[in-house]
């Protein structure tokens, strides 16, 4: 289950008061970066399709599409403010210790996936990424 702290929460329900649109969301996502690596993203929107999950967290609307829900699962998002700007920050127990070294790509520490990267030539890692390496 998705996790806000309070403060994230709070914050949330005070950027989509101020938006004043009908039927905003929260939208929290992933996107495939690097070698196998993922980012973890945020956006208050009001478009949703047939991929997606809705959660009502504490009165707030949060939506998550069908493949960014297994890495945010068990996510916390926090809220943290410094020098006057904010920050979302979200935390995931998704393994990120994936990378490519020497063409290979290799993916979690239990798991070696040996394939050739071919340097510059993507190919599916067994993670959820490709892998492109730059050697």
């Amino acid at each position: 289950m998705l996790n806000l702290t309070e403060r994230a929460l709070n914050k949330a329900k005070e950027l989509i008061s101020q938006e004043n649109e009908p039927n905003l969301a929260l939208r929290v996502f992933v996107i495939p970066s690097g070698c196998c690596g993922l980012d973890f993203g945020l956006e208050i929107t009001n478009e949703f399709d047939s991929s997606d999950n809705f959660i009502d967290i504490n009165g707030l609307k949060v939506v998550v599409d069908d493949f960014s829900y297994p890495f945010i699962e068990n996510a916390e998002i926090d809220f943290v403010e410094r020098e006057g700007m904010g920050y979302f920050i979200i935390n995931s127990n998704f393994n990120k210790g994936c990378g490519c070294s020497n063409g290979q790509c290799e993916c979690n520490k239990e798991e070696n996936y040996e394939e050739e990267c071919g340097c510059g030539n993507e190919k599916e890692c067994g993670c959820g990424g490709s892998c492109a390496c730059n050697n």
